[in-house]
């Protein structure tokens, strides 16, 4: 069990390794397709190539495989859409920063769905958190506040409801049914959306650099990932699981700062530290309550 649980450890942060430069590409990306498609595009084709790959299993697929997977496909879909729209206007580390901090709301949440208080570690986290995205966002006040804060922080809620969802399907569902299944669930709910609102789309003004910005999103960072994730967090702590992934919001602004020039101002440094110490403190938390139990 240790072994598995050491793979499951290095296969969640892989994950996270290739989570961080997808902050780059969907900045890219969103400049010439509008995120529904590229919520759809990037969801849909990752799902279809798992099936693909995985074709035996998928094909076992049951009623209820699919049933189950439907709520997590939702949390999925909304999760990325608002990343993809703050990425349209603020940073891609501010970005990065800001979906890390949904691993401060998963003791929460767990809090009020198995009536397990957190421990005092994840409180003080929470107020770390706070003075981060404080930081993060501008020191002119909440006033200030723009749209891309607003989405990006309405993200790392609702991927902290989708960390949750998977743990909690997983005792039902096949963990590489539901990383397929989950992503054709997005990526078709996304592109109905884009239609039904008739978001345009124009495929003649997409350059190659977004086409290969789309396909690492695609195959790697949708596809790969969400499959490494999904069979990797079965042996590993839902909020050491959590603590993990959220490194991708360090090496997503780290990213950012080396590939897109973003700026590296006195406010971004400490609210970047503030943020990365409250993922760790709440990690020390989760490992302390876990020996106290």
């Amino acid at each position: 069990m240790h072994n598995k649980e050491r793979l499951g450890t290095i296969g969640v942060f892989l994950t996270a390794l290739i989570w961080g430069y997808s902050f780059v590409a969907v900045k890219v990306v969103v400049q010439e397709i509008e995120p529904f498609y590229l919520v759809g595009f990037r969801n849909l084709a990752g799902g279809i190539f798992l099936s693909i790959i995985f074709f035996k299993k998928l094909i076992k697929t049951t009623k209820r495989d699919i049933l189950l997977s439907i709520p997590v496909g939702t949390a999925l879909f909304l999760g990325f859409f608002l990343q993809t729209m703050s990425s349209k206007f603020i940073t891609a580390s501010k970005v990065a920063f800001f979906t890390g901090s949904y691993v401060i709301f998963i003791p929460f949440f767990s809090w009020i769905v198995y009536k397990k208080r957190p421990h005092i570690a994840a409180f003080i986290a929470a107020i770390i958190t706070i003075i981060g995205l404080y930081l993060l966002t501008s020191f002119d006040g909440f006033g200030s506040i723009k749209a891309g804060d607003s989405f990006a922080l309405l993200c790392a809620i609702v991927f902290a409801i989708h960390l949750m969802l998977i743990d909690k399907m997983l005792e039902y569902v096949d963990g590489i049914r539901m990383a397929a299944l989950q992503l054709i669930i997005a990526g078709t709910i996304s592109f109905a959306v884009g239609i039904i609102t008739s978001t345009p789309f124009n495929i003649n003004a997409v350059s190659s650099e977004s086409i290969y910005s789309l396909l690492y999103l695609t195959i790697g960072a949708t596809g790969i990932a969400y499959l490494l994730q999904t069979v990797s967090q079965k042996y590993v702590n839902p909020s050491k699981a959590g603590i993990i992934l959220s490194l991708e919001s360090f090496l997503g602004a780290l990213a950012g700062i080396i590939f897109m020039k973003d700026p590296l101002t006195i406010n971004f440094i400490i609210g970047g530290i503030c943020m990365v110490a409250a993922i760790f403190i709440c990690e020390i938390g989760s490992n302390m309550k876990k020996s106290d139990s």
